[in-house]
């Protein structure tokens, strides 16, 4: 086996630690020679995913107004915004998952490239790295018996200033590329908390940050059919302890949420393939808010384009507005053809005692709503059951998160490069 260089292993760890975007990979590698060299590389990767990512997420561009005259032109046809609408990208998937994560994958494919050039099969250094003088990093860097890499190194918590033991892994499991982190806190007083974080490529993205078995957060995110389920646990010693269940389910298309304690709430939506079309929110204070998409229901044939609080917002049939200036919160109207974005969006406060299958399916307002499934009693059944009918997702390689000694069960099944020390 041939030695690696010093300033390789910075270059693999700077790289490793990063989370940054391929490029194009050239057979004949330049290898940085110095630890400047290195960092400007790293630089140069991150500043470009930070503009590719600005410039991904540009904002739609909608008009907004004041107190502005009338303007006969913004009353707009229904079939205006039904056009644009049923053409609408997909803007329905609350369940983001950085495409940045793929990354990883190639950053591999370019560190397993440079070892193979340099002939190495084995590895196993520690080093350190200075920064200025200021900031001195010590990490190991090694290939685990699987033919992963896995670099570990301790830092200092950001709020506390307690030591951190930082374990990076990537490699393959059963040919599906995997990213998996571990970072607990290094001294005898907080041992038992750690964060985990798993990314399966195209499988799933797991996240557990544990603190003791009566203090814990589970997620799990599907990356086939976009299926979220999180749950959260805090003891408390001076109130209620905090329970939280929210579950989004792709065969209903509905997410629910269902906390008890500090923040109590019964939350209820509905999606389709164009966006949210229907919430329904309780926060057990007697009052209850609702929203509608109003491009999912009939009875009406203009909306007026204003999304600011203008005089003339809201629905109008026959030039009559279908709605009481007290019968809402506010509206949101949009309409971008360059985007293909349609919005018209009304919501609406009232006391839980007033709320009602009328209201529900818009006959109250002189409209229909195109899901008539959905009703008092249909709500109230899916945030109930949602528990029962979610809890199977609580369970993780084997570890119930409903059970009870979740973290000795835990840590048996974690990846053993990164729990050993």
């Amino acid at each position: 086996m041939k030695k690696i260089s010093l300033v390789l292993i910075m270059l693999l760890l700077i790289v490793l630690v990063s989370c940054t975007p391929k490029e194009d990979i050239v057979v004949e590698t330049q290898l940085p020679k110095t630890l400047k060299e290195a960092v400007n590389l790293y630089q140069d990767k991150l500043t470009a995913i930070i503009d590719e990512d600005e410039n991904s997420d540009q904002n739609l561009l909608t008009r907004f107004y004041n107190d502005t005259p009338y303007d006969p032109n913004d009353m707009i046809h229904r079939d205006v915004y039904l056009s644009i609408y049923n053409e609408q990208i997909d803007n329905a998937n609350h369940v983001q998952l950085t495409p940045y994560l793929s990354s990883y994958k190639d950053l591999l494919i370019e560190i397993n490239e440079i070892l193979v050039e340099y002939e190495i099969d084995e590895l196993n250094v520690d080093i350190q790295i200075d920064f200025n003088n200021e900031v001195s990093l010590e990490a190991n860097v090694f290939l685990s018996l699987d033919k992963g890499v896995v670099i570990k190194f301790t830092g200092k918590s950001v709020f506390l200033e307690r030591p951190v033991l930082y374990s990076i892994k990537m490699g393959y499991e059963e040919d599906i590329f995997f990213v998996k982190e571990l970072k607990q806190y290094n001294d005898e007083k907080d041992q038992d908390k750690f964060f985990y974080f798993e990314f399966l490529e195209d499988t799933s993205l797991i996240e557990i940050d544990y603190r003791d078995d009566d203090n814990y957060r589970y997620q799990y995110k599907n990356q086939v059919n976009n299926e979220l389920f999180d749950i959260y646990f805090m003891a408390n010693d001076y109130g209620l302890d905090d329970y939280v269940l929210m579950w989004f389910n792709p065969e209903t298309n509905i997410r629910t949420i269902y906390s008890d304690g500090y923040e109590p709430i019964r939350h209820f939506e509905v999606f389709n393939e164009k966006t949210n079309i229907f919430s329904y929110t309780d926060y057990l204070d007697g009052m209850i808010n609702i929203r509608f998409q109003l491009l999912e229901a009939t009875g009406w044939d203009y909306a007026y384009l204003d999304s600011n609080a203008h005089r003339n917002q809201g629905v109008y049939k026959n030039n009559v507005m279908l709605f009481e200036e007290d019968d809402y919160r506010q509206f949101n109207v949009d309409l971008n053809e360059e985007y293909r974005f349609a919005n018209v969006g009304v919501m609406i406060d009232l006391s839980k005692d007033d709320l009602n299958d009328e209201i529900l399916n818009l006959h109250a307002y002189d409209m229909e709503f195109n899901h008539p499934e959905i009703t008092m009693a249909y709500i109230s059944q899916t945030i109930d059951n949602s528990y029962e009918e979610s809890k199977h997702l609580a369970v993780y390689r084997g570890i119930d998160f409903y059970g009870e000694n979740v973290r000795d069960d835990l840590y048996q099944q974690l990846d053993s490069d990164l729990t050993d020390s």
